[in-house]
């Protein structure tokens, strides 16, 4: 039960949705993977929008981090920096996988967001076939 709290949870933090709104809608993004804090107060997902692309995102309350690193690993390692955008009153940490992070062929794939040398919630995974 708690899994499916915090998938619709995420779900609706990562599109900015309310519960009431949840119904099946054929554009709506997909979770792929999703951690929220025990508090509540952020989110880490990975995310696929309709059009086939996937992000990699952070939804919080208050800027808990400042310039957040996302990391994505298949063979190599690669970094890339955000800072956090204001959206519907929450801060978005957002980066498209497409263009910023090398694609290492079918598989499994591990992205872990950091700030600085601490790492922000447990690592998320996505396949791409």
């Amino acid at each position: 039960m708690r899994t499916i709290v915090r998938a619709v949870a995420a779900l609706a933090f990562a599109g900015g949705l309310t519960l009431t709104s949840l119904a099946p809608a054929a554009a709506a993004p997909k979770v792929l993977d999703a951690y929220c804090s025990p508090s509540g107060d952020y989110c880490t997902m990975v995310v696929r929008k309709a059009d086939g692309t996937i992000s990699f995102r952070i939804r919080a309350f208050a800027n808990y981090f400042g310039k957040a690193t996302a990391c994505v690993r298949k063979e190599t390692r690669v970094c890339r920096d955000r800072r956090p955008r204001r959206h519907d009153g929450l801060f978005d940490w957002s980066i498209r996988w497409q263009g910023n992070f090398p694609k290492e062929g079918p598989g499994r794939y591990t992205v872990r967001w950091l700030d600085g040398d601490l790492r922000i919630g447990p690592a998320l995974h996505f396949r791409r076939r």
